[in-house]
């Protein structure tokens, strides 16, 4: 009995060992790949939250066993360190504490409505999004379905009669809705793109949306942005059609945040920038969005994720960035209606930094300026 015993634990140390080495490697590979190898797009399907939550749970049986072997530990060490930094988990939520949100700042809601209010209740919806009474609204998905098809709608008159006093920035799938006064607004069309897969072109040509408005004598940029999809959960991964539909989105994706990136180092004014970018915590594809803050930094979510929709959400793919200048108050996640959308809204509270002096600038970069080169 003591030989079998012996036995069934070297057996099991031999299994925890191959499980720990094999999730080590995984981590390892997508620290090294994740926003950087196209293919690894269409391979990167876990939650960033295991790559904290399987090292702890197999140092659970780990603990257990009367030997455990170094390779094991080494390999759990490995995944835990370098998965901290993947997992998307801001410890700090824990700890922060908000104050009173100061009088007049702004509230900005961002929101990837998935296909507006097709085959639902409109007066629901817009009720839902009353409620909120924001001062801005970066709504994505401004869109219906046809089959698999994403086709445009025209709203504009209901959207009108239910936000009264609001200016309306529109462009392909995307909505802009502000209570200030919009002074510019233009969609981002990165040139050298591939012919669009629809009879739609701005659906696929047009991804961002910057809308500049005017807020107590400063300009605010609004970037409504909504990046290609990393890869399509309808198609068999087992196929070639597959991967190279990865890789036709993630040449799409590139073209389009290299244009994004372009304007914002042009860009002098403050920045809030929100919407499904399709980006996991810990991707390489964060880089595009350097100098900007996370605004989950100000949130009060452990772990904020975004998709889908409900206490189940696992995925952040949504996400809202702001210039460092930009006093971020509140940040919080909410989950809308069943039904309404598979996506959380994200609410933002937010003031703006005073107005430079007359004929100052802000120290941000210029189209003149090299360092605004891309």
């Amino acid at each position: 009995m003591p030989a079998r015993r012996t036995r069934a634990a070297r057996a099991a140390a031999t299994v925890l060992c191959a499980l720990a080495v094999l999730w080590a490697l995984n981590t390892v590979l997508r620290t090294a790949f994740s926003g950087r190898w196209w293919l690894w797009n269409g391979i990167d399907l876990a939650p960033p939250i295991a790559y904290i939550a399987v090292p702890l749970a197999l140092l659970l049986p780990a603990a257990l066993l009367p030997r455990l072997r170094r390779s094991t530990l080494a390999a759990l060490a490995l995944a835990l360190l370098l998965g901290a930094g993947q997992a998307g988990v801001h410890p700090g939520a824990l700890l922060r504490d908000q104050g009173p949100v100061p009088a007049g700042a702004l509230r900005v809601v961002s929101w990837n409505t998935f296909f507006w209010h097709q085959d639902g209740d409109p007066e629901r919806f817009y009720t839902y999004l009353r409620r909120y009474d924001a001062d801005v609204y970066l709504l994505q998905e401004y869109q219906n379905a046809r089959g698999d098809r994403p086709v445009p709608i025209d709203d504009l008159a209901r959207l009108r009669a239910a936000f009264p006093g609001y200016r309306i920035a529109a462009e392909g799938a995307f909505l802009t809705l502000s209570r200030h006064p919009v002074t510019m607004h233009r969609a981002l069309r990165p040139a050298g793109l591939p012919a669009p897969a629809t009879d739609w072109p701005d659906y696929w040509d047009v991804r961002a949306l910057r809308t500049d408005i005017s807020v107590g004598g400063r300009t605010l940029s609004l970037y409504n942005t909504h990046l290609p999809d990393l890869l399509n959960v309808d198609r068999n991964p087992l196929t070639p059609s597959y991967y190279r539909e990865v890789g036709s989105h993630a040449h799409r994706r590139l073209l389009h945040l290299r244009a994004l990136r372009a304007d914002l180092d042009a860009n002098r004014h403050p920045v809030v920038l929100g919407g499904d970018l399709n980006i996991l915590p810990g991707s390489a594809d964060l880089r595009w969005f350097r100098g900007l803050r996370d605004t989950a930094e100000s949130g009060t979510d452990l772990y904020p994720a975004t998709f889908p929709a409900g206490p189940a959400a696992m995925w952040r793919l949504d996400w809202t960035f702001a210039s460092p200048d930009v006093d971020i108050h509140r940040q919080s996640l909410e989950d809308p209606p069943a039904g309404l959308s598979t996506h959380r809204l994200i609410q933002l509270r937010l003031s703006l930094p005073a107005p430079p002096p007359t004929g100052a600038g802000d120290g941000r970069p210029g189209p003149e300026d090299p360092k605004a080169q891309p």
